[in-house]
């Protein structure tokens, strides 16, 4: 759904997500929040995708071209883009993937290279798919999973995740040591493996299901890579008031995902 507010559209960053009160009556009471897949300044407009599960999101489905919509947003911080990242990996699960795509653009934009970096997304089959062809047009290298095998590889997003990082370490640990055997000679201990490498993985982006996101953080752990994952949680309030979205923190508390997040270093919660 493309939705014309020059306001948000402005100032929206990757990650963001806006409130959206679906009906004027009083049924359904809350609002919904939904990620923000893509804003465009020269147009003023942004775009929603959403999965159709609940009387929210079917009133909306059937809202017509030039009907107006209350909306708040943008709200809670989206996905940092450090300077001097050199080969991303973005992880998607599902409806999850939707915010990824803005976060792709954003990325494609900061850091022009021929290879930006690369997606893992999953969906349930090739009919769930959608934003592929842009994912491609934004210089990533995608691969795709689907739960049922019908395109791409049968299984989940992190299992290729995790396999990448081990490939890469793999093929790095072997130039280490071929490099070591010409400078200081085979039989020396002190071989050392350079950080990163051609296509190494240097930040890893997640939004997805709880156990994809737990996934990531574990793997992005044991590699030693940083993490960023946005978090879905039911929302009521939207702006931190009503603590109906609360977290578990990792340093003990509780942290609002609408507020403090949704997007959290990995470090920082508890999944």
């Amino acid at each position: 759904m493309v939705l014309n507010c020059p306001e948000i559209a402005a100032t929206a960053k990757p990650g963001q997500f806006i409130h959206i009160r679906c009906s004027d009556g009083l049924s359904p009471l809350l609002r919904r929040p939904i990620s923000i897949a893509m804003a465009d300044i020269d147009t003023g407009t942004i775009e929603i995708i959403y999965r159709v599960v609940g009387e929210g999101t079917k009133i909306l489905a059937r809202k017509k071209k030039g009907e107006t919509l209350d909306i708040m947003g943008p709200l809670g911080k989206g996905f940092p883009i450090p300077e001097g990242i050199k080969f991303p990996a973005i992880v998607g699960g599902g409806i999850g993937v939707a915010p990824l795509l803005f976060l792709a653009k954003a990325i494609n934009t900061a850091n022009k290279r021929e290879t930006a970096g690369i997606i893992f997304a999953g969906f349930s089959s090739d009919d769930e798919t959608f934003g592929t062809f842009f994912m491609e047009d934004c210089g990533f290298k995608l691969e795709i999973c689907t739960d049922d095998g019908s395109r791409g590889y049968k299984g989940f997003p992190t299992d290729l995740l995790e396999k990448y990082i081990n490939d890469r370490k793999i093929e790095n640990d072997t130039a280490s040591v071929n490099s070591s055997k010409e400078i200081i000679g085979p039989m020396s201990p002190h071989v050392e493996i350079k950080a990163g490498g051609k296509n190494a993985i240097d930040i890893i982006y997640a939004c997805g299901p709880k156990p994809l996101l737990a996934k990531v953080k574990s793997i992005a752990a044991g590699a030693g890579i940083p993490a960023c994952l946005s978090l879905e949680e039911r929302m009521a309030c939207g702006v931190g008031a009503c603590l109906g979205c609360a977290v578990k923190s990792a340093e003990g508390g509780y942290m609002k995902v609408c507020k403090d997040g949704p997007v959290f270093e990995a470090s920082q919660v508890e999944i």
